[in-house]
């Protein structure tokens, strides 16, 4: 492999909150790098453990320290945006970290493809309490020709499931600028709905290396947005939109998971207590099915405490079913 790298420059975004114990790990594994980023952005999202400070004596002046008032992760990921002077925003979160010579491995692949790439990712390890871990490619099953692999459909790196994980991948300014990247105010399921868009308008690329170490150990699980998220309104929510917007352009199955997102996203409004009757309506945005007209007799007329009922009572049945099938 050529020692040669193109001449592209990369800003690093880390949005952080209350990881005071984790976010020098995470810097460091940037700074570290053999070709560093040209310049590290840290988003401290209203810290109350101590991180601001611990950031401010470590590293000084040495990262791109913003403050701001606690708004969630997607709003500390537009604004490392916003700052960035970069031509390539590499994301990584605070409790996560990059491995070495990560960045050497995106510029090589950029600079051996002609394709004109909006967005390029690499292998992610999930890294467990024992300190090992398998990598997502190999757990689902992604098959990579040519170096880098150039998608003729990005879409299959999205569902069903998503390789091209915020924190794994490097990512054109222009592009996120260009679809608005994380003006949704979602909590939870952002990096999703930004992928996934980014997937219907531009050309994705991926490499074999692990890039990432994504830990997932016990003592993290309680504040990791991957789990405490699923089955949210903001989880659906994304997946409303994403979903919306594939069937525009191609129909199904885009359409039928459309639906069920929506479904998906009455039934988690219901749980919080929300109103969802008119929401339901927009099952019929790309078609009709006689699951989406039941659907929308049972929201409109029978309303939320039905709704909440009949999905805990959905949850009941799915479980035993589950353990019926492990007796």
């Amino acid at each position: 492999m050529s020692s040669i790298v193109p001449p592209i420059t990369i800003s690093a975004v880390i949005p952080t909150y209350n990881r005071r114990k984790y976010v020098v790990r995470a810097i460091d594994s940037v700074i570290s790098q053999q070709s560093p980023p040209n310049e590290i952005i840290v988003i401290d999202d209203g810290s109350t453990d101590g991180t601001a400070e611990l950031l401010h004596s470590t590293f000084g002046n040495s990262l791109k320290i913003i403050y701001q008032e606690n708004a969630g992760v997607s709003a500390a990921r537009r604004r490392g945006i916003v700052a960035a002077s970069g031509e390539w925003i590499a994301f990584l979160d605070s409790d996560d970290e990059w491995t070495s010579g990560r960045l050497d491995v995106f510029r090589q692949a950029i600079s051996q493809t002609k394709a004109e790439l909006a967005w390029i990712f690499g292998d992610t390890q999930i890294i467990q309490d024992d300190d090992t871990g398998d990598s997502l490619f190999a757990l689902y099953d992604l098959d990579l020709i040519g170096y880098p692999t150039i998608f003729d459909n990005p879409l299959r790196t999205q569902f069903p499931f998503q390789f091209s994980i915020l924190q794994s991948s490097l990512i054109k300014r222009s592009l996120l600028i260009e679809l608005g990247a994380f003006l949704e105010d979602l909590r939870s399921s952002e990096d999703f709905l930004i992928s996934f868009r980014a997937a219907l308008r531009g050309t994705f690329g991926a490499v074999p290396q692990v890039v990432t170490r994504l830990y997932r150990t016990s003592e993290l699980a309680e504040s990791s947005l991957d789990r405490v998220g699923k089955g949210s309104s903001d989880y659906f929510r994304a997946r409303v939109i994403a979903f919306d917007e594939a069937a525009a352009r191609y129909g199904d199955p885009w359409r039928r998971l459309h639906e069920e997102a929506v479904r998906g996203l009455c039934w988690a409004l219901a749980e919080e207590g929300r109103m969802a009757r008119a929401l339901s309506l927009q099952q019929f945005r790309h078609g009709i099915s006689a699951k989406a007209i039941a659907f929308s007799l049972v929201s409109l007329f029978l309303g939320t405490q039905l709704l909440r009922t009949s999905r805990r009572l959905k949850h009941r049945l799915t479980r035993k079913e589950r353990n019926q099938r492990t007796i």
